[in-house]
């Protein structure tokens, strides 16, 4: 019986997809099948796994849908997926031979509901590769092999893993209810998220399982269109609505919901859109904000330990986290980005 499905979500990667395919067929474990979701790509995509699926059919499954985005497939595929766990593998990438086998060993012996391992960075034109332990190492130290449970101090060092699916290894039973955005990328982000705040423990491994392909040309993360940005703030507003429902949910989370707050409002910075269209984006980020804001005693005590900034910004995030003064402090601060935002297309 298999014990773990493959998701993976296809759309505009013929270029990469028999190698993703490839690296899945070369597993130590015969304990897996492939779900691979044909996301309505309007390339070649269907026929590749069409020859896969022909090949290999007690392996690979294949599904066509219409085009829904990323979350789509996740909703879609859990779904209908039998397996007890399972793990999500972009097309764009590859998973090592030894992956599912590793995963699946440390998820049984430990009993996690969530297993993570370590991934490697490669390029599209180089034959660099970089490790990465898939956490920030500046902020957090996990000890491989180790189970972390809930509610332990320990565990909150599991809110510095990088949210991306990369050797992850999930439970189905966590993750069916979760509701999924559609037509938006970033929805990677609220699988791990939501996961991880129902998880009873997790376990984590420094062994790279996995190979992301971090420069490949229209990877979400150097999509500077305004719908890809209002789509990631969607999926965090998502996130924090989805996160307010549970019961127990760890202080660090709603810090790090904030860091994202940050982080997205810096890449606004990088937008190719019109100044009104920048104005309208700023708008959106206030409103996650404004969503967060009520837990803002809450974060302080994690800012003050984890964040790396100056004086002025800190107390510029000390009002943001203010319910009675985050609108006038926030009124400031878009003010000030759109000056210099026009300032910069003026200039360009």
């Amino acid at each position: 019986m298999k014990e773990v499905t493959i998701i993976v979500p296809i759309y505009k990667v013929e270029k990469y997809l028999r190698a993703c395919f490839d690296s899945l067929l070369k597993q130590t474990s015969d304990s897996f099948a492939v779900l691979a979701v044909n996301d309505g790509s309007p390339d070649n995509s269907q026929a590749i796994i069409d020859e896969y699926t022909a090949r290999y059919p007690d392996l690979i499954f294949g599904i066509k849908k219409e085009n829904g985005g990323y979350g789509s497939v996740l909703q879609m595929a859990i779904e209908k997926i039998t397996t007890p766990y399972f793990l999500v593998c972009d097309p764009d990438d590859t998973i090592e031979p030894n992956a599912v086998e590793t995963l699946l060993s440390l998820a049984k012996v430990s009993g996690a509901d969530v297993t993570v391992g370590a991934k490697t960075f490669v390029y599209e034109n180089s034959e660099d590769r970089d490790y990465d332990k898939a956490y920030n190492t500046e902020f957090a130290e996990l000890k491989p092999n180790t189970l972390y449970r809930a509610g332990t101090k320990e565990f909150e060092n599991l809110f510095f893993l990088d949210p991306s699916p990369h050797a992850k290894l999930y439970k189905k039973e966590l993750s069916k209810h979760i509701d999924f955005p559609k037509k938006v990328g970033y929805t990677d982000n609220l699988l791990f998220y939501m996961n991880l705040l129902q998880a009873k423990s997790v376990i984590y491994t420094d062994t790279s399982l996995a190979n992301y392909l971090i420069d490949r040309a229209g990877n979400s993360m150097g999509d500077v269109r305004v719908a890809a940005m209002s789509g990631e703030i969607r999926v965090f507003r998502t996130i924090l609505a989805q996160a307010s429902i549970l019961k127990n949910v760890p202080d660090i989370f709603w810090y790090r919901m904030f860091e994202s707050f940050k982080f997205m409002l810096y890449k606004t910075r990088r937008l190719n859109c019109s100044t009104e269209e920048y104005a309208a984006v700023l708008d959106q980020l206030e409103d996650y904000l404004k969503d967060l804001c009520e837990h803002g005693e809450t974060i302080k005590p994690y800012y003050k330990k984890y964040a790396k900034t100056k004086a002025v910004e800190r107390a510029r995030d000390g009002m943001l986290m203010n319910l009675r003064t985050e609108k006038l402090a926030y009124r400031r601060l878009k003010k000030k980005m759109c000056r210099e935002f026009a300032a910069k297309q003026k200039n360009s």
